[in-house]
């Protein structure tokens, strides 16, 4: 069900009210305090159109609450069910006599039943659309999704009154009449930043670098800008969007549309469409209606930040527009070491702070009630230039953001220090800053909602976060990774801890594998078939699943495709030697050696009929009317979940192959094809044959099963905290982490690296 408001906002206040006037209308008498809007539910603007903000509340479960204990209800009658009318069954059958595949039966009902019940309740991804509706939804996602970063990040706050101007470095742009009809092309502050997108739309191709030193707001303003020009943007208008350039790998992706078409397909959850077509991503980005904003060009290696230059001045089309962020020096040596600037792009850079604005803006950030006079001498200590080691860390955003976080945001701080102690000696008030800002984000947090951990855990086990990512040589925090890295230094101990923590997790796929197998053909069968099972999965991922888990949107698929290769398989299979092996079977040996013969026929020729298809890697083309839609956007917490999601749903996979197989078995001792219980080395045998050969084909997904053993693991040394994500969500709300796609990454390089130097403290415990 839908409602909208066109043309105004409409608050939560009266969204309650017709929330409320619903329920009375259909029976429901909620509370409207208890029905909170959730994410993404709510459609803040047009994205396409520029109007006013709208509001969109998509489903009927979001007003009521959601009614889970009747979903719940639903779901447990759906799971009896099958074993109620099993027991009776049994009952009239076999006089009540339980046997093993009665048993395993009864249990493989049950489970599909609560599969069906569970999946058909989940919604469907969206419906697919042409290339303007397409964009619309990628504009909303992203918009959505940086719109709670800017709220994490405090962006929302006044603005810190950065000012840009072109740089004056000319060998670092391209020939002017290139860039723009007018000088300067760009300039602004970023309290202004409808006049920067303005300025930004008037350059001829529509490309900008954005460069400055550690912590001027190179990133902010990307953010800022972005979600600006979403705001703003028509329906031509291509989708920005914010990737980390350090992530591009040249030798995979030669071409800048099919890196910027991979990662958007990751980061928001591209549907693939049937038959190697290309998707919405690959159309978007191959028309240019996608604005890269590549974040971080200076994260890069030297030599890698020249070839992207070159790689870039080599693959943008004059339609494809760009936005970078870097350091100053570091793009500068990269323009250099190529030998040529990006083309028809304008370069800006920032303005420092002067003391005034910084007074002004501290003043401003006050409490209305405070009159201290500690701040008054501090403030005047700074505008007549007697603290000059506060005017040089103030003259960049990170040092006004240090100030304000440890100090204003601190009621209680007395600001002091900032001009008597450390008023002439810079270098260590940005370190005292560095040292305190942490504390001080503690502090201010649990006056909102109190902590899980105590400050000196959370302080110890943040600067272990810094040492891992400096040395692992990268900028991502993956919740996958970091238990890993966070095992014993020692190459023995990390390799026992990795060996025991692998067949563990084996062995938790071999149990009910194993017990399903038991109770169709035997205990010794199923428990060699479950351990190797378990034991023998070579094509085990090293990555999770970044994709929601559509698990009905992948079955409609997989049943599509399996319909569309029913009628190949059966033309083929006359030709060959399936059909008449299986009559002759049949005739011969009986009807069951014939349906055997008949049942592998199919199944070998479905499986090869696959893999021909798997080898044609060319895209079909696509129908830009029909594009499969994006999503969701990616994140942390989301692949965690689904990960999960994806353990359980294995889980259930083993129990059904387990009975599956158990009964394939005792078929084939029917027919004759394999002896009855010879002993027990035969059946442990044909046990370990299964377990290797369906172990081997399994593509199992187990990364959060290998990260939640591998934390229980160092819960005892206290390396990690074993809710890692719920302590990951935490810093990330504090301001010290932001997310990228399914990555964490520190907010400010500097802050990392200072955390990084601290020397630990020991274990929390």
């Amino acid at each position: 069900m839908f409602l909208s408001q066109r043309g105004g906002r409409l608050t939560d206040r009266a969204a309650r009210d017709i929330i409320t006037g619903l329920g009375d209308a259909v029976g429901i008498n909620d509370d409207p305090a208890d029905l909170q809007m959730v994410p993404g539910d709510t459609i803040p603007f047009n994205a396409m159109e520029g109007r006013p903000p709208q509001v969109t509340i998509t489903t009927m479960a979001a007003m009521v609450g959601e009614r889970k204990w009747r979903a719940w209800l639903l779901w447990l009658s759906m799971v009896l069910a099958p074993v109620v009318v099993s027991v009776a069954a049994n009952q009239v059958l076999n006089d009540g006599v339980w046997s093993g595949s009665w048993l395993a039966g009864t249990i493989v009902a049950a489970v599909v039943a609560g599969l069906i019940v569970e999946r058909a309740g989940r919604v469907l991804a969206p419906a697919s659309g042409t290339v303007t509706e397409t964009m619309r939804e990628l504009a909303q996602l992203v918009h959505d999704r940086w719109s709670d970063e800017v709220v994490t990040r405090s962006l929302g706050d006044p603005p810190i009154p950065v000012s840009w101007h072109m740089t004056r470095r000319t060998k670092l742009m391209d020939h002017p009449h290139l860039i723009a009809d007018r000088e300067p092309a760009v300039s602004g502050r970023s309290d202004d930043i409808a006049a920067l997108a303005v300025a930004f739309r008037a350059l001829r191709r529509r490309r900008l670098v954005i460069t400055g030193g550690r912590g001027t707001g190179k990133t902010t303003l990307a953010i800022q800008l972005m979600l600006e020009l979403i705001r703003t943007r028509a329906d031509d208008d291509p989708v920005p969007v914010l990737l980390p350039v350090a992530d591009w790998d040249i030798e995979a992706h030669p071409r800048f549309q099919d890196w910027v078409a991979e990662r958007v397909r990751t980061d928001y959850a591209a549907l693939r469409t049937p038959g190697n077509q290309q998707d919405g991503a690959d159309i978007l980005a191959a028309r240019g209606s996608i604005l890269a904003i590549l974040d971080g060009l200076d994260e890069l290696p030297e030599p890698a930040r020249a070839k992207v230059i070159e790689r870039l001045s080599d693959t943008l089309m004059e339609r494809d527009q760009v936005i970078i962020t870097s350091r100053t020096t570091e793009y500068g040596n990269a323009v250099t070491a190529a030998r040529r600037p990006l083309k028809a792009a304008a370069v800006i850079a920032p303005k420092a702070l002067h003391p005034d604005i910084v007074a002004n803006y501290l003043s401003a950030a006050l409490p209305a009630l405070s009159s201290s006079s500690a701040w008054t001498k501090v403030l005047r200590a700074l505008r007549e230039g007697a603290a000059p080691a506060l005017a040089d860390v103030t003259s960049t955003a990170l040092g006004l953001w240090l100030v304000r976080a440890v100090y204003i945001d601190q009621p209680d701080a007395d600001p002091a220090p900032l001009a008597a102690e450390y008023a002439d000696d810079a270098r260590a008030l940005r370190a005292h800053l560095l040292d305190n800002v942490l504390g001080a984000l503690l502090n201010a947090r649990t006056t909102i909602r109190p902590t899980a951990w105590d400050p000196a855990s959370i302080t110890e086990w943040t600067n272990r976060l810094a040492r891992l990512q400096a040395e692992s040589g990268g900028h991502d925090l993956a919740w996958w990774r970091l238990t890993d890295q966070s095992l014993s230094a020692s190459r023995t101990r990390r390799a026992l801890a990795r060996t025991w923590i692998g067949a563990l997790s084996g062995l938790v796929f071999a149990l009910p594998a194993a017990l399903t197998a038991m109770l169709t053909y035997g205990p010794v069968f199923g428990s060699a078939f479950g351990i190797f099972f378990g034991l023998s999965a070579v094509q085990a991922a090293r990555t999770p699943d970044f994709a929601p888990l559509r698990v009905r949107q992948r079955l409609q698929d997989f049943t599509r495709g399996l319909l569309s290769d029913v009628r190949m398989i059966f033309l083929i299979l006359p030709f060959g030697l399936g059909l008449p092996a299986a009559g002759y079977n049949a005739w011969v040996y009986g009807w069951k050696m014939g349906l055997a013969s008949l049942i592998s026929a199919l199944g070998i020729g479905w499986v090869s009929l696959r893999v021909s298809r798997l080898q044609d890697k060319k895209p079909a083309e696509a129908d830009e009317n029909r594009l499969p839609p994006f999503t969701a956007a990616v994140t942390p917490q989301s692949t965690w979940r689904v990960n999960r999601s994806l353990v359980g749903l294995q889980l259930m996979n083993a129990l059904l192959l387990g009975a599956i197989v158990g009964f394939a078995v005792d078929f084939m001792n029917e027919a004759s094809i394999v002896p009855p219980h010879p002993s027990a080395a035969v059946d442990a045998g044909m046990g370990i044959i299964c377990g290797i050969a369906f172990g081997l084909v399994n593509k199992r997904q187990h990364m959060w099963l290998m990260s939640t053993i591998a934390l229980v693991h160092l819960r005892p040394s206290g390396r990690l905290p074993f809710r890692l994500m719920r302590f990951l969500h935490d810093l990330h709300h504090l301001g010290v982490l932001r997310t990228v796609g399914p990555f964490y990454q520190f907010r400010h390089a500097e802050l990392q690296d200072h955390l990084a130097a601290t020397k630990a403290t020991g274990h929390p415990r």
